[in-house]
């Protein structure tokens, strides 16, 4: 018998090749698109910083222990009404690393500011602000009077006679005024950052009829929301991903369970 005597033996075929299902393409996207906006949140609360109050001087508003959080200042104007985070090297007998305090924007570059009028109002450019926050702890307000140089902010506690503050400093060259590099941050939150309230901004000199919005920055929150969003993306899609693997998994098993027909 030769070799052509017996019959060649089939042809090897190839198994079904294994194709990822539309079910899983979507999960894997969905992971993507889940760590893309999670990292973006994540990277814009770069922007924002968080410290805690450590005295009395802008009480009622802030209290000792209050954790609030700030933008980097990287305004080339601040709006009256502020509070920010600011670097109290900036007052004239301060040593250089004396440290930081909150403290509010009550003029801005070019105003003249005054106080008290009979009513313990300040008065800017002539016009008479009532700031509800303020807290006198039953006295008058101190009296003073400054020109605000451009390029500097006037800043003030809200418990005025209790706050070392530009007030204080009036009558020194710059009339008491800081810098804006010396302005590290404005503060936009209650809270750590990463479950921060937005914080409440007065309108207390735009309706003395003073130019100029409050401070509106919600960044923080879009940021939280990005986060969440990214977290809840990723576990969606591992999990989904999961399910599709192990379900095709099953079905192959079933398939090769099956004996061939005859």
């Amino acid at each position: 018998m030769t070799e052509t005597d017996f019959p060649a033996p089939p042809p090897e075929t190839a198994g079904p090749k294994r194709r990822l299902s539309p079910l899983l393409w979507v999960m894997i996207l969905l992971a993507v698109v889940g760590v893309g906006a999670g990292g973006y949140g994540f990277w814009s609360l770069s922007d924002y910083g968080m410290r805690s109050v450590a005295s009395r001087a802008m009480s009622p508003t802030l209290e000792p222990g209050t954790i609030v959080t700030y933008r980097w200042s990287d305004m080339g104007e601040i709006p009256r009404g502020s509070v920010v985070l600011m670097d109290l090297s900036a007052y004239p007998d301060a040593s250089p690393n004396e440290g930081q305090a909150i403290q509010r924007v009550i003029a801005v570059g070019g105003d003249q500011i005054v106080c008290c009028t009979k009513d313990d109002l300040i008065t800017v450019n002539g016009k008479a602000v009532k700031e509800p926050y303020v807290d006198y702890e039953g006295t008058s307000g101190r009296p003073f009077e400054a020109k605000v140089p451009p390029g500097t902010v006037f800043l003030a506690g809200d418990r005025r006679n209790n706050s070392r503050d530009s007030q204080i400093y009036a009558g020194s060259p710059g009339g008491g005024a800081v810098p804006l590099d010396k302005v590290q941050g404005v503060v936009v939150g209650i809270g750590r950052t990463v479950y921060a309230e937005p914080f409440q901004q007065t309108t207390a000199f735009a309706d003395a009829g003073l130019p100029g919005d409050p401070v509106s920055d919600t960044g923080f929150l879009t940021a939280r929301y990005l986060m969440l969003a990214g977290v809840g993306l990723v576990v969606i899609g591992v999990i989904g991903a999961i399910v599709s693997v192990a379900r095709s998994a099953g079905k192959r098993r079933r398939a090769a369970a099956v004996p061939p027909a005859r």
